[in-house]
């Protein structure tokens, strides 16, 4: 599972957390790692988003696209059961009926158990029809170990390696310089886009205003 690039291998198993998609480059004398990359995700697509990759890029038109995540989807599923528990006519029981062995405990414990299993499955199905977002968030090689072509070999791999592992969404996001942007296009296949991830839109407004450096969203579709 090694791919060579002159003098050095590149890894497409990496260093694997999770979800997270890294490879590494690494000397072959030294042992010494010279390159990183990586794709992870931003999130999930927000739920006025289509779950579907291909209408997903047909509103190209629109300024941004919104990312929710794992944990911000499942606050909105606790607020909405929350609201659940409110209207629910079986009413948790007081005094003696509040005794484990009484029919209204038993009544109201069931409703409970309910309530937990409807709100799991209703997370489990909301997560599964969202896209997720990913970012290609590290491209990095040591400045002495630069022009050899490990940067390209890095981004073909995580590529290569993101189409495989079966993940939901197939658009992968970079931000770049102005001046490095003709390099992804032509290697890689992406293309300038407009229609940018809340979180990145973020990223590169902070960018811009400390940096002064013009920041380009790019997207790829796998």
């Amino acid at each position: 599972m090694l791919a060579k690039s002159k003098e050095f291998f590149i890894n497409p198993l990496g260093i694997s957390h999770k979800q997270d998609n890294i490879v590494i480059a690494e000397d072959i004398s030294s042992k010494e790692r010279v390159g990183i990359a990586q794709i992870k995700s931003l999130g999930y697509a927000g739920e006025g988003e289509s779950s579907n990759d291909d209408k997903f890029e047909e509103n190209s038109s629109l300024k941004s696209i919104d990312v929710q995540s794992r944990l911000s989807i499942e606050d909105d599923i606790d607020e909405e059961m929350w609201q659940e528990f409110e209207e629910d006519p079986v009413e948790f029981p007081n005094g003696f009926a509040s005794l484990p062995w009484t029919k209204e405990y038993r009544a109201a414990s069931q409703a409970a158990s309910d309530r937990i299993k409807r709100r799991e499955r209703k997370s489990e199905v909301e997560l599964q029809v969202r896209p997720k977002i990913w970012q290609l968030s590290i491209v990095y090689v040591v400045p002495k170990c630069r022009r050899q072509g490990i940067g390209s070999s890095l981004v073909s791999q995580v590529l290569k390696r993101q189409s495989t592992l079966k993940q939901r969404g197939r658009n992968v996001y970079a931000l770049t310089s102005a001046k490095t942007v003709r390099w992804y296009e032509k290697q890689f296949g992406f293309a300038v886009e407009k229609r940018i991830p809340t979180s990145l839109s973020m990223e590169i407004n902070i960018g811009n205003t400390i940096k002064r450096d013009d920041k380009v969203c790019l997207r790829k579709t796998l």
